[in-house]
């Protein structure tokens, strides 16, 4: 969504006035109801995830995933989904990623799912894991599904992988899911063994030359950001003053800052 001129103006004169009202002792379901800043919304849709698992039905949860009035309500269940999700089967699972299922419903069983990879096994000695969760993450039925395999598959490739052989991956892959799941990878060496200045992974979270990249930056400058002394409310300015603008996972890194103070 990008702001120009007079609504960008009310929307942060709106935004600042909700924010002075509410305070750091935010009610979160009113903060994630306010979708004027879809970041701030679904940051606090993000914090209410484990609330939400311990208070509503599945049902609900997946009607509301579905239909909730803002990013943050939809954030909120599907993330709830994702927590009641880890006791269905891996049938059950796989059959929830490979459906027909509204997205935010096929996004909370990626996790979940991700156990099952990670532990398939076979009596055919020529089976190896790595192949099949990859064949999976190119051929997968749906982007979810390929998701979930991409994000294992990289998991159990962890003890090989190299930054530079990351780079290359986040940008060109056999699927943009594995693309995606690189740049995930990826944003754990920016951070120990081949670190980044908070000024370079910002650079890199808005001028990335491909979504992995942008998301390894968008990673590992929300880490930073977490351990750092800004405040809920330092970020929520910040949200403020680059709504629309900037880039997708630039937003992202201090939604997920934001997402961590909401639920301290």
């Amino acid at each position: 969504m990008k702001l120009t001129g007079l609504r960008a103006l009310v929307v942060v004169m709106s935004s600042i006035a909700l924010l002075s009202v509410i305070g750091l002792g935010a009610n979160l379901e009113s903060i994630a109801s306010n979708e004027l800043v879809p970041e701030i919304s679904a940051a606090a849709g993000m914090a209410l995830a484990d609330s939400y698992a311990a208070t509503m039905t599945e049902a609900e949860l997946e009607a509301l995933a579905v239909d909730g009035r803002t990013i943050g309500l939809r954030t909120a269940a599907s993330g709830a989904l994702a927590i009641l999700y880890r006791d269905k089967t891996e049938d059950e699972i796989m059959a929830i990623l490979k459906g027909d299922a509204d997205p935010m419903i096929r996004a909370a069983a990626i996790e979940p799912a991700q156990v099952y990879l990670v532990s398939v096994t076979s009596d055919d000695e020529d089976f190896k894991l790595t192949d099949y969760l990859k064949d999976i993450a190119i051929n997968g039925e749906t982007h979810e599904m390929r998701l979930a395999a991409a994000k294992a598959y990289y998991f159990m490739s962890r003890k090989s992988l190299k930054a530079a052989d990351l780079e290359e991956q986040a940008v060109t892959n056999d699927s943009d899911e594995l693309a995606y799941a690189a740049g995930e990878a990826l944003s754990g060496f920016y951070l120990s063994f081949n670190p980044k200045t908070q000024a370079e992974l910002e650079d890199l979270a808005i001028n990335g030359s491909s979504e992995g990249l942008r998301v390894a930056g968008e990673i590992a400058l929300s880490s930073l950001l977490i351990k750092s002394d800004l405040t809920a409310l330092d970020f929520e300015t910040t949200l403020l003053s680059i709504a629309g603008t900037k880039s997708a996972e630039y937003r992202g890194a201090y939604k997920i800052a934001l997402a961590n103070r909401y639920a301290q």
